[in-house]
C-alpha cells in the first residue's frame, strides 16, 4: 500500500521515491519473515517504509477512509489466495481505503492455476467502476486494475502512461510493452464467475 504521492504504475520502496508504504501480511505476518526480509532482501524500515505484523485484512479494515494512493494486493498461501482476501467485503473496505484518483493491483494466477479466477474478476467488478486485466508474458499471473471511478482507456493510452512511467523511474524494462502484450477493458461482467462473499466463508467451516 502507497500513499503521499499522485497514483502510479510501478513497484513500491526502491522506485517510489519520497512515497509512504505500508506492508501488510495476507493472514499473520510473522515476524520471521520480516527479519528475514531484511537480513537476505535488502528490506529497510524507515519513516517511509513501515512492515505491519498481522492480519492484512483488519489493517486495511482499519482505515475506514481514503488513504491510499495505490494498493497492491499479491497475497498467496501455499497454493491460493486466503479466502478472506478475495470477498467482495474485503474489496470493499480496500475501496474505502484508495483515494477517488488512485488505483488498485491485483496480482491473481489465471484460471489454469485458480479455480476462483472468474469468481475474483466477477469481485473486482461488483465493488470498482473499471477494471483492467493485463497478461504477464511466460508466467501464470493476470494483474487487475481496479480503479473506483469510470476512466475508459485504451490499450495505447495505457501504455503511453505505462513508458512515461518506465522512463521517468529509469526502469530496466519497458512497462508499455507489458501493456501492449496483453490488454483487456474488463467492462462487461464475467458470467463465468460469481461474486465472493464472506458468508462463504462461513459456510465452508
Amino acid at each position: 500500500m502507497v500513499s503521499g504521492r499522485p497514483c502510479q504504475l510501478g513497484s513500491p520502496g526502491r522506485h517510489q521515491v519520497g512515497a509512504h508504504v505500508d506492508v501488510a501480511g495476507p493472514t499473520d505476518l510473522d515476524p520471521d519473515v520480516v527479519d528475514v526480509a531484511k537480513k537476505f532482501f535488502g528490506f529497510r524500515e524507515d519513516e517511509r517504509m513501515r512492515a505491519h505484523v498481522g492480519d492484512g485484512r483488519q489493517f486495511i479494515e482499519n482505515v475506514r477512509q481514503p488513504h491510499y494512493d495505490v494498493i497492491f494486493l499479491d497475497a498467496y498461501g501455499a497454493d491460493s489466495v486466503p479466502a478472506h482476501l478475495t470477498t467482495r467485503e474485503f474489496l470493499q473496505a480496500v475501496r474505502l481505503a484508495v483515494v477517488p484518483s488512485g488505483v488498485v493491483v491485483g496480482n491473481v494466477w489465471r484460471s489454469f492455476s485458480n479455480p476462483l479466477y472468474d469468481s475474483m474478476v466477477r469481485s473486482y467488478q461488483e465493488v470498482f467502476d473499471d477494471l483492467f486485466i493485463l497478461d504477464v508474458p511466460g508466467d501464470v499471473n493476470k494483474i487487475l486494475l481496479a480503479l473506483p471511478r469510470k476512466q475508459p482507456l485504451s490499450r495505447g493510452e495505457l501504455a503511453l502512461l505505462a513508458r512515461k512511467i518506465s522512463t521517468a523511474k529509469q526502469f530496466r524494462f519497458d512497462l508499455g510493452d507489458l501493456v501492449e502484450y496483453g490488454f483487456l477493458h474488463a467492462h462487461e461482467k464475467n458470467h463465468d464467475g460469481r461474486v465472493l462473499r464472506d458468508s462463504d466463508l462461513s459456510r465452508s467451516r
